[in-house]
C-alpha cells in the first residue's frame, strides 16, 4: 500500500462523530453541511469515501430537478465511489477495517433505485448488507484511487459493449463522445478492437476520443458528410438496403448503402442515428443503446426483418462488467484516465458542478473527498 493510501487510512481512523455531507437542495442549489456518521449495523459497514466522480445523472438533477433522477430535496446524492472501510458490523466477516473498494451503488441499500442518493458526495457512508464481490468491489493495492473513480461510469459502458456482444476484430461505431461514449471506447481497446469510430459534435471530444485509439468525426457536419465518413472508413458491403416508402398511396423504393459495421453503440439518445442504423445495417448488425432517449423514436419491422438485425438495451452493470473494468484500470489496457478533466475538493464541490454542467469545458469531472 503506497503511503498516500496509508496516510488517508490512519487520517480516517481518528475518532470522530461528524462528517461534511454534499445535500442537494435545488436546482442548481447543493450545499455543504456537517452532519453525523452514518450508524454502523451488525451486517454494515461505514466506508470513508476517498473519490467521487460526478455523472450525468447528478448534472440533470443539478440543471433541471433532482425529481428528474430520483434525487430527493434535502438528501445526500453521488453515486460513483470509491474509498476504504472505516468500520464494519460484527456479522461482517469477509473484509477487513482498511480495505479499500469499490461501492457499488445500486446494491448499498435494499432498494436499487436509491443508487442516485448513495452519498458518493459525502464522507462516510453506510453499505447495508455488506459482501465482496455483491456491493463491496476489493480494490488492488495497484490501482490508485484517482484512477479507481471511474469503475463506475466505465463498468456501464462495458456493460454495454458486452450486451452488444463486440468481438475483437469486430467494426463498432460509437455514436457519441461524452465519459459512457468514451468509456465505451477504451472498454472495446482494451479487448482489442482497433477499427472503432466515435461520432459527436465537439471537437474537442473527438480529438480526446482519437487520442484514445478511436476515429473521430463531427456528425454536425449533416447526415451526407455522416454517410460519406462511414462509407469510407469501414467500407459497404455488396448488397444495399431497401427503404420503403408510402405517400398518398404511392410507393417508392429507395436504395441505400450498407456499412460493413458490426455492432453499434448509442451514447447520445438521439433518433436520427437509430433511423441511420437501420437505412445502412448489414446482416446481423447489433445496436446497442445505453443512452436514455427523451424521445419516442419510430422503427420500422420491415427493416428489422429484412436486416435480421438486432436493437437491445443496456442498464446499469453486473459483477463480471466490474471485475473486468478493475483488471482493465489496474492493467493500464486502455487511456480512459484521459477523461478526467478536473479534480475538486469537496469544499469546492459548488465550483465543480459549476464546470461539470457545461459540456465545452469538461468531460469528467472528480471530487476529492480525502
Amino acid at each position: 500500500m503506497n503511503n498516500q493510501m496509508t496516510n488517508e487510512n490512519t487520517q480516517a481512523s481518528i475518532s470522530t462523530q461528524t462528517m461534511q455531507a454534499l445535500i442537494y437542495q435545488d436546482i442548481k442549489d447543493v450545499k455543504l453541511v456537517e452532519k453525523e456518521i452514518p450508524e454502523c449495523g451488525p451486517n454494515d459497514v461505514i466506508v470513508r469515501n476517498v473519490r467521487a466522480g460526478i455523472c450525468g445523472t447528478d448534472i440533470t438533477g443539478y440543471l433541471y430537478g433532482g425529481e428528474k433522477v430520483l434525487i430527493n430535496k434535502g438528501s445526500e446524492f453521488g453515486h460513483e465511489m470509491v474509498g476504504y472501510v472505516y468500520k464494519k458490523g460484527t456479522n461482517v466477516n469477509d473484509i477487513a477495517v482498511g480495505a479499500r473498494v469499490f461501492v457499488e451503488p445500486t446494491r448499498c441499500t435494499p432498494n436499487p433505485y436509491n443508487a442516485d442518493m448513495a452519498g458518493a458526495f459525502s464522507q462516510f457512508v453506510r453499505v447495508q448488507n455488506a459482501k465482496v464481490n455483491d456491493n463491496l468491489f476489493l480494490l488492488p493495492d495497484s490501482l490508485p484511487y484517482s484512477e479507481a473513480v471511474l469503475i463506475e461510469p466505465f463498468s456501464v459502458a462495458t456493460h454495454g459493449k458486452n450486451t452488444v456482444g463486440a468481438k475483437p476484430g469486430e467494426n463498432v461505431l460509437i455514436i457519441g463522445a461524452g465519459t459512457i461514449g468514451l468509456c465505451a471506447l477504451s472498454s472495446l481497446i482494451a479487448q482489442g478492437n482497433r477499427n472503432v469510430a466515435v461520432l459527436d459534435i465537439d471537437d474537442r471530444r473527438l480529438a480526446l476520443a482519437e487520442k484514445m485509439g478511436g476515429t473521430g468525426f463531427n456528425a454536425s457536419k449533416g447526415q451526407e458528410a455522416i454517410v460519406e465518413f462511414l462509407t469510407s472508413h469501414f467500407g459497404t458491403m455488396f448488397n444495399t438496403n431497401h427503404r420503403i416508402n408510402m405517400n398518398n398511396g404511392e410507393m417508392t423504393v429507395e436504395a441505400n448503402p450498407v456499412f460493413d459495421i458490426d455492432a453499434v453503440i448509442d451514447c447520445a439518445g438521439r433518433p436520427e442515428y437509430v433511423d441511420l442504423f437501420m437505412k445502412h445495417a448489414k446482416q446481423h448488425a447489433r445496436l446497442c443503446c445505453i443512452a436514455v432517449h427523451k424521445e419516442a423514436v419510430p422503427i420500422r419491422f420491415h427493416e428489422v426483418m429484412s436486416t435480421q438485425c438486432a436493437i437491445m438495451g443496456s442498464r446499469g452493470y453486473d459483477r463480471t462488467d466490474i471485475e473486468e473494468v478493475i483488471e482493465n484500470l489496474n492493467n493500464h489496457n486502455s487511456k480512459v484516465t484521459e477523461i478526467i478533466s478536473h479534480v475538486f475538493s469537496l469544499e469546492d464541490a459548488e465550483k465543480a458542478f459549476e464546470i461539470a454542467s457545461d459540456p465545452s469545458s469538461a468531460v469528467k469531472v472528480v471530487i476529492n473527498l480525502a
